[in-house]
């Protein structure tokens, strides 16, 4: 069984190494780093406030546990808490692990295009065509936080796993088994992947033979041990994951034929919204790419004899992507899957970039990566004056939902000058929450709605004053929902809720300043009127 791998190692390793100097890779981590602190200025410049996902996730990051919402596994929250502990609780924190997850990234992708490619400048724009997706090169820098820790371990797994495939020694399992613990710590997604790249590596009896070697059992032993306290997490709390699929992925199950059809639909061109623009680049710099795409599918899709040959990568990946269809189209016959967008794709079609920048440079002019290159470039630097006039908008006068322009410092200082320290801070709304904390970092903040976090009571919540804050349009249920945070520090709400206008002026708005309204309540535990 091993020798048949064995000259995998032989006709791979050695020529990458000529391939691909050292300052390729050095070439990918400084374009990464440079990359992230261009954006984290850019971001820095307009507002410190958290938006979309971060808020919620600087709530639940106030501690570290085995599980923090059955909606989405902790490894992410735990990577915050770390994080935290050197930078606090505001916006860096978040800054430094996104960037830092996208550059890891490009090096994974470095290291599994080095095994695909023959030219190192298909190598280095390989590494970084993650950029041309929009779901990466645009939507991750307000949003996205659990998604991008699976994205990189999705890369660092199938970097891993060729590494197992060309090695085959006891640490590479280990070392793949501890990728994918990870990895299923990350989105409930990533095991759609793992049962992608099993199955189709099943295809291929060099592949096949690493997985059915008895080390597999290091892997399988490993990865089990990582994600097993967050699955006794998800048992002790009675979470019901069939449930959390339902509610996300398909919410309209009830109607079975409907949900069907929808479903189909939905998989047929969510995967080519995920792909863009990347899939519309290659069509216009490669005329022939369409019908040579197809050509290797039908070519790939038939059965042949692979019994001598050693990994073939490539059509591992073209399997995978086809692979990726057939779960799909599956999951919407079988369980009813509707809810197919474009940012749930990154477990099935990831990697498809990495084969499709392959088919495309087979038969490519020598001039072409060059050309690439310059599309990726221009892509890239056009992202950041668009984002500048995103972010300015945001913070105009105009702004929808205007996260990044709420005045929450003069919150916090509205809150400070009525006696409010580091107690506990009850809200109603997650981005009013998430955005207190680094203003007010000895408090205790509990969610009232989703994320509901009650972290644990410190001595210093039993006596010091707390205050419970909302938005007048969120006043529905308050009392009943805080009762719990109450009770817990035997607490009396002293005096009548107050209502705050907190002033803020729009940026390059000759206007007068306008105001942002809450109500808060002041909360007086039990054990400071006894003092």
């Amino acid at each position: 069984m091993a020798s048949s791998v064995m000259p995998v190692q032989v006709c791979i390793a050695r020529p990458e190494e000529r391939l691909c100097p050292p300052w390729c890779l050095s070439a990918v981590v400084l374009f990464g780093a440079l990359y992230g602190l261009v954006h984290t200025a850019l971001r820095l410049a307009y507002s410190d406030n958290l938006s979309l996902d971060a808020a919620p996730a600087n709530i639940l990051g106030q501690t570290l546990a085995l599980g923090y919402q059955e909606r989405q596994p902790p490894v992410y929250e735990w990577l915050l808490w770390s994080v935290q502990q050197a930078t606090g609780p505001g916006l860096a924190g978040f800054l430094i692990i996104k960037y830092g997850l996208l550059t890891a990234t490009f090096v994974f992708f470095y290291l599994i295009a080095r095994r695909l490619f023959d030219d190192r400048r298909w190598v280095v724009l390989a590494s970084l065509s993650p950029l041309l997706l929009y779901q990466i090169g645009w939507n991750i820098h307000e949003g996205v936080t659990h998604s991008l820790v699976m994205t990189c371990a999705i890369a660092a797994s199938f970097w891993a796993f060729m590494r197992l495939v060309e090695r085959g020694r006891l640490g590479d399992y280990v070392l793949f088994g501890l990728v994918a613990g990870l990895g299923l710590l990350t989105k409930y997604g990533f095991v759609a992947y793992l049962i992608i790249l099993c199955v189709c590596a099943l295809l291929q009896p060099a592949l096949r033979a690493r997985l059915f070697d008895m080390r597999m059992l290091a892997s399988v032993g490993v990865a089990a041990a990582i994600a097993a306290p967050f699955g006794y997490w998800l048992v002790a709390n009675h979470h019901n994951l069939v449930q959390v699929f339902d509610s996300t992925v398909a919410p309209m199950a009830s109607d079975r034929l409907t949900a069907t059809m929808t479903g189909i639909v939905t998989a047929s061109y969510a995967p080519f919204g995920f792909l863009f623009p990347l899939d519309a680049i290659l069509l216009v710099m490669f005329p022939a790419l369409l019908p040579e795409v197809w050509s290797r599918i039908t070519r790939g899709v038939q059965p042949r004899n692979l019994a001598h040959a050693g990994a073939d990568w490539p059509l591992l990946l073209l399997h995978m992507t086809v692979a990726g269809f057939a779960f799909l189209f599956l999951g919407a016959v079988l369980t009813g899957a509707s809810n197919y967008l474009e940012r749930y794709m990154h477990p099935f079609f990831l990697l498809t970039p990495l084969w499709l920048l392959w088919v495309a440079a087979q038969d490519a002019p020598a001039r072409r990566p060059a050309v690439m290159g310059a599309v990726l470039l221009a892509v890239t630097l056009a992202v950041v004056p668009i984002r500048a006039v995103y972010l300015a908008k945001a913070m105009g006068p105009n702004c929808h939902h205007c996260r990044l322009a709420v005045p929450y410092e003069g919150l916090a200082k509205e809150l400070k000058a009525r006696g409010f320290g580091g107690g506990t801070l009850i809200v109603m709304d997650r981005n009013d929450g998430g955005n207190l904390r680094p203003l007010l970092p000895e408090a205790r903040i509990v969610s009232l709605r989703r994320p509901y976090h009650l972290p644990p009571v410190r001595p210093q919540d039993l006596a010091a004053p707390a205050v419970v804050v909302w938005r007048p349009s969120h006043a529905e249920d308050l009392w009943s929902l805080a009762a719990p945070a109450i009770r817990q520090i035997n607490g009396k709400v002293v005096g009548k809720p107050k209502t705050l206008h907190v002033p803020w002026t729009t940026l390059g708005s000759a206007s007068q300043p306008k105001a942002w309204e809450w109500r808060i309540a002041l909360v007086q535990p039990s054990a400071a009127s006894r003092r």
